[in-house]
């Protein structure tokens, strides 16, 4: 490397670098005895062989000037100027006329090598001008990229956690179904996001009866989710003592679960919709109640439909709220299905996508009428399946989505 060639008064405010290709050598050289003085005092220009251009490309260089050829491009081109970059020097090219028009680069300016030395001089005056400002914005860059970076790593450790949540939700759902009599079930379960606000048990009580439940918390995401879970597991099912055992009744059930609720609300309070239905299965009588919830439907063999009303508001609104016991029969072929109330937005009324057309309907019932010649019980659910994923949105579904199918099987019929 020569000596610096120095403006006049000999100060450093300004360092320039310049390298060549080996054509362009001898105008490189000039340029680095002319530009201090063309630019002002202040300015020193240093000419570098272009193998050890890369060197300069450090902490008090203001600006690089590279001459090119276009026929003989070096090489290691790219990483000289990846260097520059890196350093926030302005970069100024000045290659011949056929390179000119092929040269692309973000980080460069491009003049034609027989720009004059004045041209090259203001051109550099500019870029250098505006350098404290290009600095600047790579500081706050770097900073606004260290800052997304550890925002995306903190979103990546909240998807883990949803990712791990969502795993544990679905292990205290059933994994099968209890077959007892000529009682058979199946389950449809989506949730809207990692974690759903609906969930749902089928449990053997005896060797006669089962209990079938559903609960859908008010909300949706982790609180939901976790609500739900306490709810389920809360439920109470028998008492036992003395040699022998009571199956407590729906609405009973259903109260406990309010009081409980009730009596642990913190600032926060937590609503949930339920059903809990418990069916002999000896006989098909059902005896069911519900919490705000949505009238479970009975397809039933004759081809008529039915719905079971049950009154009592939410749970954990008011202590002394009263869950009443329904009573009803299922017949040989009649079925149950119980489910969330995800299910008025699941078939949106036309295709537009509106929010009209989103609007809570009652459409899911004719969806429900309409498979109701379906074989068995999870092949009904398979094919509600396949209509939520027909329907506009369901990709982005606005709710969790459940449903519970109980079959009492047809008379001569031993499986589904």
């Amino acid at each position: 490397m020569t000596e610096p060639m120095r403006a006049r008064n000999g100060t450093h405010n300004v360092r320039i670098a310049i390298t060549a290709t080996p054509r362009r050598e001898e105008r490189g050289q000039a340029l680095a005895r002319e530009l201090p003085a063309l630019i002002g005092s202040g300015t020193v220009a240093e000419w570098h062989a272009l193998q050890d251009a890369q060197t300069c490309c450090s902490a008090g260089t203001t600006a690089l000037v590279v001459l090119l050829d276009a026929r003989d491009v070096p090489t290691g081109l790219s990483a000289l100027l990846d260097a520059a970059e890196e350093a926030h020097l302005a970069v100024l090219l000045l290659i011949d006329d056929g390179g000119r028009r092929r040269a692309s680069t973000e980080t460069a300016a491009v003049e034609s090598i027989d720009a004059d030395d004045a041209t090259v001089a203001a051109v550099l005056r500019g870029m250098i001008g505006r350098q404290p400002e290009i600095e600047r914005l790579g500081r706050e860059l770097a900073i606004a990229t260290r800052f997304t970076g550890g925002l995306r790593g903190e979103i990546s450790r909240m998807q883990e956690e949803l990712q791990l949540a969502a795993q544990v939700q679905r292990e205290f759902l059933p994994r099968s179904f209890p077959e007892v009599g000529d009682i058979r079930a199946d389950a449809f379960w989506r949730p809207a996001s990692y974690v759903s606000g609906d969930i749902y048990d089928v449990v053997r009580l005896d060797e006669r009866h089962i209990g079938v439940f559903i609960a859908d918390a008010v909300g949706h995401g982790v609180p939901a989710a976790l609500l739900t879970m306490v709810i389920c597991r809360g439920l109470p099912s028998k008492e036992v003592g003395n040699g022998t055992y009571r199956i407590i009744p729906p609405g009973e059930a259903l109260a406990r679960i309010n009081t409980d609720m009730v009596t642990h609300q913190g600032r926060t309070t937590r609503f949930a919709t339920a059903v809990y239905c418990i069916i002999d299965t000896s006989t098909g009588h059902a005896t069911m109640a519900g919490a705000g919830h949505p009238p479970p439907v009975i397809l039933r063999a004759s081809g008529e439909t039915e719905l079971i009303e049950t009154p009592g508001g939410l749970l954990g609104v008011f202590e002394s709220e009263r869950y009443e016991d329904v009573q009803f029969q299922l017949l040989p072929g009649d079925r149950l299905l119980i489910y969330s109330d995800g299910f008025e937005q699941a078939f949106p009324g036309d295709p537009s996508g509106t929010r009209q057309a989103r609007l809570p309907s009652k459409r899911y019932l004719d969806e429900f009428v309409a498979v109701r010649a379906a074989p068995t019980a999870a092949a009904l659910v398979q094919q509600i399946a396949r209509r939520v994923d027909m329907q506009f949105g369901s990709v982005h579904q606005a709710d969790d989505l459940t449903l519970l199918v109980i079959e009492r099987l047809p008379e001569g019929k031993t499986s589904a």
